[in-house]
C-alpha cells in the first residue's frame, strides 16, 4: 500500500511538472518574466523557486531518514530560497534553462520516494517551524512537495489570467 501511495505521489509531481512545462513553453518570454505586482513572483521566479525548493525537500527527507533526531526545514528568509527567486538572478537564466532543470525534478522525486518504506513515512523529527513540529515525514511528501508543485502550477495560471486581463 505504501509503495502505491508513493508511486501515486511521484506520478502526481511528474504530471504537474509536465503540465507546467507544456503551459510555460506556449508563453512569450515577456509574460514569463512579468511580475503581476511587487508582492508576486513572475513565472520565471516560480520555476526557479521550484528548481531549488523541491530538491531541497527531497534532501530533507533523506536527512531525516538517516537521522531521526535531525532538525528539518527552514524559514522564509533562508538564503538559498531567497537567492532562487532573486530577480537579478532569475533574469540571468534563460527560460530554456529553467525548464530543462524543472524537467529533472520528477526523476529526483521518484528516486527519493522509491527509497522509502512505510516505517520511513511515520518518522517524526523535530522541525525548525513550530507549525510543522510533530509532523511525520509523510507531511513533507504530501504538503511540501506534491501540494507545493500543484499550488505553483495554479499560481502560474493566475499570472496568465492577470496578464490577459491587463491587455
Amino acid at each position: 500500500m505504501t509503495k502505491a501511495l508513493l508511486q501515486s505521489s511521484s506520478a502526481t509531481v511528474k504530471e504537474t511538472v509536465d503540465n507546467m512545462v507544456e503551459l510555460v513553453q506556449s508563453l512569450s518570454e515577456e509574460l514569463i518574466r512579468w511580475k503581476p505586482s511587487e508582492d508576486e513572483w513572475s513565472i520565471a521566479q516560480i520555476l526557479s523557486h521550484l528548481n531549488e525548493a523541491i530538491p531541497y525537500w527531497v534532501e530533507e527527507i533523506k536527512r531525516i531518514k538517516q537521522d531521526t533526531a535531525t532538525i528539518w526545514g527552514r524559514g522564509l528568509a533562508d538564503e538559498a530560497r531567497l537567492a532562487a527567486v532573486d530577480e537579478a538572478h532569475v533574469n540571468r537564466v534563460s527560460i530554456a534553462e529553467l525548464l530543462a532543470q524543472l524537467k529533472t525534478v520528477p526523476a529526483t522525486v521518484e528516486t527519493a520516494f522509491r527509497e522509502l518504506d512505510e516505517g520511513d513515512l511515520a518518522i517524526v523529527a523535530p522541525s525548525r517551524n513550530p507549525k510543522f513540529n510533530g509532523q511525520p515525514l509523510r507531511f513533507i511528501i504530501d504538503h511540501l512537495i506534491v501540494e507545493h508543485v500543484q499550488k505553483h502550477l495554479n499560481q502560474i495560471k493566475r499570472n496568465i489570467k492577470k496578464w490577459n486581463e491587463k491587455e
